[in-house]
C-alpha cells in the first residue's frame, strides 16, 4: 500500500490537533485541493468513536474530497469505507484515510474536476414573488406574501450553497411557486435537472397542468417540464398484438365491447397511457397489454420505433424539470441500490431534488424495503411458466423441437422429468403454504400477528416451516433446471428466440425474487426488520400476507438516497411535531439540515374556530360512540351538507354510518362512508351533490382540497393517534427504549400531531374560506400531552370549549 504525506504539507499539524481534540476518535473532514493536488483547507463535518464517524456528505462537491482517520494507523478500507467512496466517485469526490498523527494518506478515490456552478442572484428570482414582480402580471388574485419570500429565499441558498433543508410552509404559503421559481432558474443557469416528488396525484397534476404552465409564460427563458410515470402505466405494442391473436383465436376472457374499444383507442392514442382510457377496464385485461420492465425486448422490439413508453423515455431524459411521486422516487433508488447501476431505474442520473408532502416519505419507504409474500405472486409467476398452451413451458417444448438431435433429448428430459414435476409440486404447495399460514393466524384474536419466539414454538409454525422448506427447494430446483436450459437452448441465439430468451429470464428474476422472500421471511432472523403475519379480504375471500419491514427506515435512506445527491429540499405544510424537526430527522436519517418554519398567510382568527364539546366522554369510554351517534346526528342535520367527519378506524366509522344512515337519509341527506365507496367517487360527488356528508379515515386525513362553501364543517372523532398493538409499532417502541427515548413523546405523539395537523388543514384551503373544525376527543384538555396539539394549530386560530347547544348555534349562524 503506498502511502504519502505530500497531500497533507499544509494542514497535517491541524488535522492531528482535530484528531487529539476529539480524544483519538474518528473524525469526518471536507477538504478543498489546490490545482498540484495538495490539500490547502479542511473543514471537521463530524466526530466519531474509535472506529466510526458520521458521514456528513450532504453538500460535499465535484473536486473536493472527504477524509476520516483510522486510530488504528491502519489505513487499508473497510468494506463500509468502500461503498462509502464508490458513491462519492459517482459524485466526482476523492475519499481519503489518514492516521492520527496525520503524516499519511491513503487516497482511496482521486477527486474529480472541480465545477464551479453558477449562483442565482437573489434579487432577480425573489423580483418574480414581489407585488409589482411578474407573476402578480400573470395571476388574477395575486397578493404579495411575506412568507413566500422567506420560502423562496430559503431555497434560493439551498441551491447556491448545496445544502439539505427542512421548510414547514403552512398552507397558503404558495410553496409550489416557492420552490418551482428558483429550480427553473438554477437548471436554466447549471443545465442542472431538478426532480420534484409528491404524495398525491392532486399535487402533481396541480404543478404539471397548472403552475408549470403558468411559469411558461412568465418566465424569461424556456425549460421543458415532465410527469414521470412508471412503465405499467404505457401500452405494450407487441403484448397487445398477442393480446390481439388471442382475442382471435377465442382465447380472452374478454366482451368483444371491451376489447373492440380498447382496440379503437389503441388506433387513436398519442401517450399509450392508461388514463386516457375512458371506459372501464379491469386491472387483469391491463395487465395483459401493458408494459413490464423484465418483459421488454428494448433495441431487439419490432415495435421499438413507436414504443410508448420508450418515446416517454426520450422525453425524461430531455427535461429540465420531472415531476414524480413518492412511490416511483424509493422505487427507482431501491433498483440502483440493489443492482449498483444508475442505469437500472427509470430516472436519469440527477443530483437536485424537491420532495413536497415531505411528511409521507419515512412511510413510504418503509413499505418499499419490506419483502411481502401473498398467494397471488406466486400463482402469477406460475400461470406465466404453466398456466396454458402459451405459457413459458410450452414455448420451451416447441423450441426445443428446432435444436440440433443430439440436443432434444437431454433438453426433452430436463423439461419432462425435471421441471414439469417439479413445477407441479410447486403448484400443489401454494395453497397448502397459505392455508398452514391461516390455520395458524385462527389461534390468535388478532389480525396481525408478530413472527417472533412465542410464534415459533407454536406446533403449527413448525408444521408450517416445514412446508416453506419444501417450497423454496422446490423454487430453487425449478431456478436450476430453468438455468440449463436458458444456457443451452437460448443464449446467443439468433433474434428470432429474443423473445422466448427475454421470458425464460424474466421468470428465472421472478423466481429468485420469490426464493429470497419465502426465506426472508421464513428465517425472520434480521435485527433490522419486523416480520409479522396479516389476515385481510380482498375480492371477498380471506388472503395471508407475510409481512417484513425495516424498524428504522431512516437507517437505509441516506445510503439508498440521500448520500448520492447534492442538495435536497424537504418541505411540506405538516414537518415538525411541538415546534421540533427532531421526528423527521429520525425518519429521514439525515443528521444534518437547515431548518425553516412559516407559518400560513390565512387569518384562523378570523377564518376558524376549534369547538370542544363539553362534558363528552373520552374515547375509552364505553358510552363514547353512543354519544358520538346522537351528537353528529344533530350536528349533520342542522349543517344539511358541507361537512366532512374523519375516523381514526373503519370499525368505528362503520359503527356510525350503520347507525346514522336510515334517519339522516330520510332528511334526504347522502352519507358517502368510504367503508362503501371508493375515495374518487366520494370526491366526485360530494362535489355535485347538495345535502352529501363525508364519512372518511386514512387517506380523507390529507390531500383533500375542497375550498369555498364545499366544506365548512369538519368533525376529527379522535386524537390520530397509531394504533399501538401493531406489529411496526410495537418494533419501533422498543428500538426506541434501547436507545433511552420514550416511545410515546418520540413516535405516537409526534405521529399523531402530524396527522391531526393534516386532518385540521382540509377546512381552511383559501384566505376567503371559513369553518369550523369539531373534535370529540377531551384529552386535548384533560391530559398533560392535549396542549402539544393545540400548540400546534396555527396561530391565532380560537380554541372553544361548548356545550351542544353553543354548537349547533354556531352552525345555525354560520348558515345564514
Amino acid at each position: 500500500m503506498s502511502a504519502s504525506a505530500e497531500m497533507l504539507l499544509e494542514v497535517g499539524k491541524e488535522i492531528e490537533t482535530e484528531i487529539k481534540a476529539a480524544s483519538g476518535n474518528e473524525i469526518f473532514i471536507r477538504a478543498q485541493l489546490n490545482s498540484k493536488n495538495i490539500i490547502e483547507e479542511i473543514e471537521v463535518l463530524a466526530r466519531g468513536n474509535s472506529y466510526s464517524a458520521p458521514a456528513v456528505i450532504n453538500n460535499i462537491m465535484a473536486g473536493e474530497m472527504i477524509i476520516h482517520n483510522h486510530p488504528s494507523g491502519d489505513l487499508t478500507p473497510s468494506a463500509a469505507d468502500i461503498r462509502l467512496a464508490a458513491k462519492m466517485a459517482a459524485r466526482e469526490v476523492g475519499f481519503a484515510i489518514v492516521n492520527n498523527q496525520a503524516d499519511q494518506i491513503y487516497v482511496v478515490v482521486e477527486a474529480g474536476s472541480k465545477k464551479e456552478n453558477k449562483k442565482l442572484d437573489k434579487e432577480e428570482v425573489l423580483s418574480y414573488f414581489k407585488k409589482e414582480g411578474k407573476l402578480a402580471r400573470e395571476l388574477e388574485r395575486f397578493a404579495e406574501r411575506k412568507e413566500q419570500l422567506v420560502t423562496a429565499e430559503k431555497i434560493i441558498n439551498s441551491f447556491n450553497q448545496h445544502q439539505f433543508d427542512f421548510i414547514e410552509a403552512g398552507t397558503g404559503t404558495g410553496k409550489s411557486f416557492a420552490y418551482l421559481i428558483p429550480a427553473l432558474f438554477y437548471n436554466n443557469l447549471n443545465q442542472a435537472r431538478i426532480v420534484v416528488s409528491t404524495n398525491t396525484i392532486n399535487l402533481q397534476e396541480q404543478l404539471i397542468n397548472k403552475d408549470l404552465v403558468t411559469l411558461q409564460r412568465v418566465l424569461d427563458f424556456d425549460f421543458n417540464a415532465v410527469l414521470v410515470k412508471g412503465r405499467n402505466n404505457y401500452l405494450c405494442l407487441r403484448k397487445f398484438k398477442n393480446f390481439n391473436k388471442n382475442f382471435e383465436n377465442d382465447e380472452l376472457e374478454i366482451e368483444e365491447k371491451i376489447f373492440n374499444e380498447l382496440n379503437d383507442w389503441k388506433k387513436h392514442t398519442e401517450s399509450g397511457e392508461k388514463t386516457e382510457i375512458n371506459f372501464q377496464l379491469k386491472n387483469k385485461v391491463w395487465n395483459q397489454i401493458a408494459a413490464e420492465s423484465d418483459l421488454c425486448l428494448k433495441t431487439s422490439c419490432p415495435f421499438y420505433s413507436n414504443c410508448f413508453f420508450m418515446q416517454a423515455r426520450k422525453k425524461i431524459y430531455k427535461a429540465d424539470i420531472l415531476i414524480v411521486n413518492h412511490h416511483l422516487l424509493l422505487s427507482d433508488a431501491r433498483v440502483k441500490d440493489d443492482t449498483g447501476s444508475a442505469d437500472r431505474g427509470i430516472l436519469p442520473n440527477f443530483n437536485h431534488l424537491i420532495i413536497d408532502e415531505a411528511h409521507n416519505i419515512g412511510e413510504i419507504a418503509t413499505d418499499h424495503l419490506g419483502y411481502p409474500l401473498y398467494q397471488p405472486l406466486l400463482d402469477n409467476w406460475l400461470k406465466r411458466l404453466s398456466g396454458d398452451k402459451k405459457s413459458l413451458l410450452s414455448e420451451i417444448r416447441e423450441d426445443i423441437a428446432f435444436t440440433v438431435d443430439s440436443d432434444q433429448k437431454r433438453l426433452r428430459d430436463i423439461l419432462d422429468k425435471k421441471i414439469i414435476p417439479t413445477t407441479q409440486k410447486i403448484r400443489d404447495l401454494i395453497p397448502q403454504y397459505f392455508n398452514e399460514l391461516k390455520d395458524l393466524i385462527s389461534d390468535y384474536k388478532d389480525k396481525k400477528i408478530t413472527v417472533n419466539a412465542n410464534l415459533k414454538n407454536n406446533p403449527k409454525w413448525k408444521e408450517f416451516h416445514k412446508t416453506a422448506e419444501d417450497l423454496a427447494a422446490y423454487l430453487k430446483n425449478d431456478f436450476s433446471f430453468l438455468q440449463i436450459i436458458y444456457e443451452n437452448l437460448y443464449l446467443g441465439l439468433e433474434a428470432e428466440t429474443e423473445e422466448s430468451e427475454m421470458k425464460i429470464k424474466s421468470s428465472l428474476n421472478r423466481c429468485q425474487d420469490l426464493i429470497k422472500r419465502v426465506e426472508f421471511n421464513l428465517k425472520s432472523e434480521d435485527d433490522d426488520y419486523v416480520f409479522w403475519l396479516e389476515s385481510s379480504y380482498y375480492r371477498g375471500s380471506e388472503q395471508i400476507v407475510q409481512k417484513s419491514a425495516p424498524i428504522d427506515a431512516g437507517k437505509f435512506l441516506p445510503d439508498m438516497i440521500w448520500s448520492k445527491l447534492t442538495n435536497v429540499i424537504f418541505t411540506s405544510a405538516t414537518i415538525t411535531a411541538a415546534n421540533s424537526f427532531d421526528y423527521f430527522y429520525r425518519e429521514t436519517g439525515i443528521k444534518k439540515a437547515e431548518e425553516l418554519k412559516v407559518e400560513s398567510p390565512f387569518d384562523y382568527s378570523r377564518q376558524a374556530e376549534l369547538l370542544i364539546p363539553l362534558d363528552f366522554p373520552d374515547p375509552g369510554n364505553r358510552n363514547f360512540l353512543k354519544e358520538l351517534v346522537l351528537s353528529l346526528k344533530e350536528i349533520i342535520s342542522k349543517a344539511q351538507g358541507s361537512t366532512m367527519v374523519l375516523f381514526t378506524s373503519y370499525k368505528m366509522l362503520s359503527y356510525c354510518y350503520n347507525n346514522l344512515k336510515a334517519e339522516l337519509e330520510e332528511k334526504g341527506i347522502r352519507i358517502l362512508s368510504q367503508s362503501k365507496l371508493s375515495r374518487n367517487y366520494i370526491m366526485q360527488e360530494f362535489r355535485s351533490q347538495y345535502k352529501t356528508i363525508i364519512f372518511g379515515t386514512s387517506s380523507f386525513w390529507e390531500g383533500v382540497d375542497l375550498p369555498g362553501d364545499l366544506l365548512k364543517y369538519l368533525v376529527m372523532v379522535k386524537l390520530p393517534f397509531p394504533v399501538p398493538g401493531e406489529p411496526l409499532y410495537k418494533a419501533k417502541e422498543n428500538l426506541l427504549k434501547e436507545k433511552g427515548l420514550n416511545p410515546f413523546y418520540n413516535l405516537a405523539l409526534p405521529q399523531a400531531v402530524i396527522k391531526f395537523r393534516q386532518g385540521f388543514g382540509r377546512l381552511i384551503r383559501s384566505k376567503n374560506d371559513t369553518g369550523f373544525i369539531i373534535l370529540f376527543d377531551r384529552r386535548v384538555k384533560n391530559r398533560s400531552y392535549g396542549q402539544k396539539f393545540l400548540d400546534s394549530l396555527p396561530q391565532g386560530c380560537p380554541v372553544s370549549e361548548v356545550n351542544q347547544e353553543e354548537l349547533l348555534a354556531k352552525i345555525d349562524k354560520n348558515g345564514e
